[in-house]
């Protein structure tokens, strides 16, 4: 019983971690939404179709984009073992 106890607490904690990550990184994004007037899932299409430029912000815009996307796939997986 000790041991279910104990997995229990790790994916919670696991959960928050995955929450933290994905608001720091979607406060990131939200920069540069303000910036440019563009949702992120907008500028992600237009970047995936080469419309974005080859600008730091797009490379760096991109990446948080994948990171938060990344971060929910993770916290998918963890909602899957608790079930």
């Amino acid at each position: 019983m000790a041991a279910k106890k104990q997995l229990i607490t790790l994916i919670e904690r696991e959960n928050k971690i995955c929450d933290l990550a994905i608001q720091h990184l979607t406060n990131r994004c939200n920069v540069f939404e303000e910036k440019y007037k563009l949702s992120s899932k907008d500028f992600y299409r237009l970047f995936q179709e080469g419309k974005m430029g080859d600008e730091q912000d797009s490379f760096e815009w991109k990446a948080l984009i994948e990171g938060v996307n990344e971060w929910q796939q993770t916290k998918e997986g963890v909602k899957e073992l608790a079930s």
